[in-house]
């Protein structure tokens, strides 16, 4: 990631400037309208716990 220099992450995404996003940093910009302060990053990814029932 341009951003938090994430290497491993579920969806990878594009800044306007077209440099690599991961996921979640993408996301933050798309919401918020600036990038994702790096107090925020964590270097594991969460798996949704998708069950049946």
């Amino acid at each position: 990631c341009s951003n938090c220099k994430a290497t491993k992450t579920p969806l990878w995404r594009r800044a306007p400037d077209t440099s690599p996003l991961c996921n979640a940093c993408g996301l933050f910009l798309k919401l918020h309208g600036r990038t994702r302060p790096l107090s925020l990053k964590t270097n594991e990814v969460k798996r949704r716990n998708r069950s049946n029932g």
